[in-house]
């Protein structure tokens, strides 16, 4: 029987169902057909124009993203207008997107997660709510200064073989004391400047996230917390892997070709 679009979607769903998504979030499969069969999935964290070519060269009928290419409603899909200018190129190659983003946010699969294994992190709990919710909270095996645990994450991000581009990691910000002690770490990917107080109130002695705002880190620094941001992308691109292995690891998929984009990355270059 072919492996369709439907089924992708589904095995997404059964480790982030849709309804745990934000109210104002647009998840699922946002352009194609349910019932198209599929022989390739391209996963990336952003559908952008050069995404949707490099599926198209890969023969991809469906593109998996965390992000989603339609946010607000599309008054025309006009070629004039660049929000509808991703969506046109997928109905014109006949590629499906499927976007899992706030309630992946909230899964075992979160880049939350991944950054604190990459850390080392031991007792991982949730950050904010109890059987799900966003960002981890743990602690390190025994304390570290600031400096020493920040080198050596950036270490540990560059051999995980998730980044790509050499000058990705030249935009992460660190504020704090170098020779801060730190032992609890607490860690939101993308976008948590606002859980600086979460973090506070959990005792963490250090924050990593990213889009931290001038104000954020200086309500982080008052409280006697450092901050560490990785700029939006670096802080989710974890995800990518671990999607990749559940899908090429799921029985009912077993011949489908999967890949994670090689073309999707930050838009900063420094």
């Amino acid at each position: 029987m072919a492996v369709t679009i439907g089924l992708v979607a589904q095995l997404i769903e059964k480790i982030a169902p849709k309804s745990w998504a934000e109210d104002w979030d647009n998840v699922g499969l946002l352009v194609g057909s349910g019932s198209k069969p599929l022989e390739r999935i391209l996963i990336t964290l952003d559908g952008t124009l050069e995404v949707v070519e490099e599926a198209k060269n890969l023969g991809a009928q469906l593109i998996v993203a965390h992000h989603p290419i339609i946010f607000r409603p599309l008054k025309n899909l006009r070629s004039d207008n660049a929000g509808a200018l991703v969506p046109l190129r997928l109905l014109q190659h006949g590629i499906g997107y499927y976007a899992a983003h706030t309630n992946l946010d909230q899964s075992i699969f979160s880049a939350s997660r991944s950054l604190g294994e990459i850390l080392g992190l031991e007792r991982m709990e949730l950050l904010e709510g109890e059987e799900r919710g966003y960002g981890v909270c743990g602690y390190l095996p025994h304390p570290e200064k600031l400096r020493v645990l920040w080198k050596r994450f950036l270490e540990g991000l560059t051999k995980s073989g998730v980044y790509a581009q050499d000058y990705e990691l030249s935009g992460v910000r660190l504020a704090g004391s170098p020779e801060k002690e730190v032992r609890k770490i607490a860690i939101v990917n993308g976008s948590g400047g606002r859980f600086v107080s979460n973090a506070l109130f959990k005792g963490a002695d250090l924050l990593i996230t990213g889009d931290v705002d001038h104000h954020s880190a200086l309500d982080a620094l008052e409280g006697g917390m450092a901050i560490g941001d990785l700029g939006h992308f670096l802080s989710e691109a974890p995800m990518l892997q671990k999607m990749f292995h559940y899908l090429t690891t799921e029985k009912s998929l077993q011949g489908i070709e999967v890949k994670v984009s090689s073309i999707n990355r930050s838009p900063w270059l420094v």
